[in-house]
């Protein structure tokens, strides 16, 4: 029996959750979240004919890059992604083992009280795509396509070192496919309105660094790691990612969602799942918490980061 397009509510926010299929202006390939509406105001979070939280493309290491019949599409987006099961508080998708890159995936969303969406997501490896004698590096990549926010950057604390308020960064690029992210610094010492990033954001960046995605292997700033990021949108409500394990993340950004035609632009707000080494056989488990709640500073970001990382998983 196919369960269509099931939708999972808290007191903030309504999330419709759909497979792979086409339905309405939902297309084709697209997945995930493919509405985020919050209560309050009606306001969808996501580019209506794309998703959210989107398990999109692989990139693995010895295989040419997938091409299917009809081109275009990615592999996750190209085979069946069905949703298994559906009750009031949680979804289940999986993704039989595909043709190609010999990947099987199981997909939970789950809504916590009073603002929160998990995600978990499970992979198992099938087959090597590398020599034996090289390492089996994976990356995916899931994209949220972010509709017409405005401040289109993400935000995170760098040095982890400095006191609450000092170390914090925007981030941005010149365009879709450059190598480098821009850097711009957050003032230090205070809290800062959401009015405030924008303006720091229009400064000159203080330092380039390699995009992490492009450049997988690249250094970048968190040593490889992305344990959140935040974006803010309107009605001042953050838009906080936080990553459980996040050593087997990676920051993805596009500031036009690679539609440089579009005069609004809508960001993509990305994360990669990474492993240096894959083994055969072995399930691999990612899990990562989507908070949206009005912004209040950037000492309250991290406190939720806190609280998800003190807090058990049950999916």
């Amino acid at each position: 029996m196919t369960i269509s397009f099931p939708i999972l509510t808290n007191s903030c926010f309504e999330a419709t959750i759909a497979d792979n299929s086409p339905r309405d202006i939902h297309k084709r390939g697209a997945n995930g979240v493919a509405s985020l509406v919050i209560k309050e105001t009606g306001r969808n979070l996501f580019v209506p004919e794309s998703c959210g939280l989107n398990y999109e493309l692989f990139e693995l290491e010895g295989l040419p890059f997938f091409e299917p019949p009809e081109g275009s599409l990615f592999e996750p987006r190209w085979e069946s992604l069905t949703i298994e099961s559906a009750d009031p508080r949680s979804v289940v998708m999986t993704q039989a083992e595909t043709a190609y890159s010999h990947i099987s995936t199981r997909i939970v969303f789950r809504v916590e009280e009073p603002y929160y969406l998990h995600q978990r997501l499970e992979l198992t490896f099938h087959r090597r795509f590398c020599h034996e004698n090289e390492k089996n590096r994976f990356s995916g990549l899931c994209a949220s396509y972010i509709h017409q926010p405005p401040d289109p950057h993400l935000y995170l604390k760098a040095d982890h070192t400095s006191p609450v308020l000092s170390g914090w960064i925007g981030l941005t690029k010149a365009f879709h496919r450059a190598p480098e992210l821009l850097i711009h610094p957050l003032p230090d010492g205070r809290e800062i309105s959401t009015s405030a990033h924008l303006e720091a954001m229009c400064l000159e960046p203080s330092l380039k660094a390699p995009d992490p995605f492009i450049e997988i292997q690249a250094a970048s700033l968190w040593g490889h790691h992305l344990p959140y990021y935040y974006g803010l949108l309107a009605d001042d409500l953050v838009f906080l990612m936080m990553f459980r394990r996040p050593e087997t993340f990676r920051l993805a950004y596009s500031p036009n969602g690679g539609e440089p035609e579009q005069e609004i632009w809508n960001p993509a707000w990305d994360y990669v799942l990474y492993l240096e080494d894959a083994q055969v056989g072995q399930p691999y488990t990612w899990d990562l918490c989507l908070a949206l709640k009005p912004y209040q500073g950037r000492a309250d970001v991290l406190r939720e980061v806190e609280r998800y990382l003190a807090s058990d998983i049950c999916h």
